[in-house]
């Protein structure tokens, strides 16, 4: 399947996305996780040719910009691009789909433009972490004091792209060699010495405010599209309570439970039975 990369400008920040098929088919737009990018769609993509599958760069990743100087990369501030995306390819409505952080703002976009979201398909994640209301103190201050020291950050660089890759799959998580690769295709970067990072080292830094529980809630219950959640029997998610529990107050959730890790939609061994799941969802 012919691919197409994508260039469109929202909010003054220059944002990347990969495209999967013809502009005349019904549209998918696919987020990926932290510190992912596109990528994380190229083996599951092609398997929904009956769509046209644009994944996105978030801000600060893949070969998307970063945001200004001086300025935090906030989770809710993505549902901005998401729909900035949107309106530039003139999609009034369209399936949405995310994994891991792409599947918490995939919630927090559907819930917020619901007329815009056909069908909804999130793969290990509904919502994002949530954090007690007396905890937010010192979740701002962290953040405050991990500012002031964002200029000294730097970057690792490794002596060869195979270096890299072995970092990659040791992530939170874990992928194989395999899927890490894929995702280094588009998330490494020449730089002296070897190779680095495209992200953005400020998306390592903790955010000055989280959701609370009840907020997550507010979201879930304004989900009224039919929505998929995938998650994998040997995730870390696989025996999340929280998961289980946000499913159950979403008004049209399948839950559906597939062999695979974390990024079980790129795994080799399990990203064919992930897209069985979605096209049997989708019809």
């Amino acid at each position: 399947m012919l691919t197409e990369d994508i260039r469109i400008q929202v909010s003054g920040v220059e944002l990347a996305a990969k495209q999967w098929g013809d502009s005349d088919k019904p549209a998918i737009i696919a987020l990926h996780g932290w510190l992912d990018n596109a990528a994380s769609y190229d083996r599951l993509a092609p398997c929904l040719s009956q769509y046209r599958v644009i994944a996105l760069d978030f801000s600060g990743h893949g070969y998307s910009a970063y945001r200004p100087s001086g300025m935090r990369y906030h989770m809710l501030d993505n549902v901005d691009d998401v729909i900035g995306l949107a309106d530039a390819l003139d999609l009034d409505q369209f399936v949405l789909m995310g994994h891991s952080m792409g599947a918490g703002i995939a919630t927090y976009t559907a819930a917020s433009f619901p007329e815009r979201i056909s069908q909804l398909v999130l793969i290990e994640g509904i919502g994002t972490l949530a954090s007690p209301p007396a905890e937010a103190p010192q979740v701002l201050r962290k953040a405050v004091e991990e500012m002031k020291k964002a200029g000294a950050k730097r970057k690792p660089v490794y002596e060869s792209r195979n270096e890299a890759i072995e970092a990659r799959s040791q992530a939170i998580g874990g992928i194989s060699l395999d899927a890490a690769a894929i995702l280094c295709s588009r998330g490494l970067e020449v730089a002296d010495n070897g190779f680095t990072w495209r992200s953005d080292s400020r998306l390592r830094m903790s955010s000055s405010l989280w959701l609370t529980e009840e907020l997550v809630q507010g979201f879930l219950a304004a989900l009224s599209m039919p929505v998929l959640l995938i998650r994998g029997e040997q995730s870390f998610l696989a025996n999340s309570q929280t998961l289980q529990e946000r499913a159950r107050h979403v008004a049209h959730c399948q839950l559906v439970s597939l062999p695979g890790n974390h990024h079980l939609h790129l795994e080799a061994a399990s990203y064919e039975a992930v897209a069985g799941a979605i096209q049997a969802f989708l019809r």
